[in-house]
């Protein structure tokens, strides 16, 4: 992957990607070199056994270390070509650079939207409340305090399982759209937790939000 990029260039802003095989699986995060040239930067980091991963378009990835290719990968220039392009200070250490936050900063819709997602798997797949920490920050409230890249499940988790994860529209928690547990226009008589696009709408001065759940009509 990393050589067709850098051969060929990647045309994508940037996106997130599960890697696997029957024994290992990996998450890799890349971004496009966009106007400062062919390529593209990336990082990849092993899912440590016995945990899992989510991503859901915002980049997760912070910081990583950088001597330990067992399990973290990197494109040769990942730090270097951010402080070529005044994205990370020239002066820095290598060692505090945070992907995430040079390549795609976080953002009230990068939490509500995106990385909310990833808290609605996560919660449903670890011990009840075990989420909680991390609520503030999938509200898009509170973005200093970013999840953890991965998390381990309080159970065995089987294929059905996994798909209901995939299925899953927030149900029961803060982010349920169905109308029954808070107030919803969207959700009509009908208690619906699906949302036709697009996601924000303006009232007067005011923007509103329809919720980003996991299963959308889109891809159902």
């Amino acid at each position: 992957m990393d050589h067709l990029a850098q051969t060929y260039g990647y045309a994508s802003d940037g996106e997130s990607f599960s890697v696997a095989d029957p024994t290992e699986i990996w998450i890799m995060e890349m971004m496009s070199k966009g106007k400062y040239g062919r390529g593209s930067v990336w990082v990849a980091s092993k899912v440590p056994e016995g945990s899992i991963c989510a991503h859901a378009n915002q980049a997760r990835t912070r910081t990583f270390a950088q001597n330990d290719p067992n399990n973290v990968l990197f494109s040769a220039d990942v730090v270097t070509f951010a402080q070529s392009v005044g994205l990370y200070p020239k002066n820095a250490s290598a060692a505090a650079f945070d992907f995430s936050a040079a390549y795609d900063p976080i953002s009230f819709g990068g939490a509500r939207f995106s990385d909310a997602r990833v808290w609605n798997i996560f919660n449903l797949a670890t011990a009840p409340g075990y989420m909680n920490s991390w609520l503030t920050y999938a509200q898009g409230y509170n973005l200093s305090n970013r999840m953890p890249l991965f998390v381990t499940p309080n159970r065995k988790l089987s294929v059905s399982d996994v798909m209901d994860l995939m299925r899953s529209h927030g149900e029961g928690t803060w982010f349920d759209n169905t109308g029954t547990l808070r107030a919803d226009v969207g959700a009509t008589a009908g208690h619906s937790n699906y949302r036709w696009r697009p996601l924000t709408w303006t009232q007067g001065p005011d923007t509103y939000l329809n919720e980003r759940t996991v299963g959308v009509q889109q891809t159902a």
